[in-house]
């Protein structure tokens, strides 16, 4: 009974770290593409391209 509820609870702590991992790494991501000049002529392009 005590094995059970120990993987019940760990499995919530995978999913929660699991979702604030997710919303790291992008809020990182984003972050890291506002600061590159690659991504921002790229961007530039693509939008002014499409008119």
């Amino acid at each position: 009974m005590n094995f059970a509820f120990a993987k019940v609870s760990n499995l919530k702590v995978n999913r929660s770290s699991k979702i604030a991992i997710t919303l790291a790494s992008s809020t990182f991501f984003l972050y890291a593409l506002g600061q590159a000049p690659i991504f921002k002529n790229i961007l530039a392009g693509a939008f002014s391209c499409s008119g």
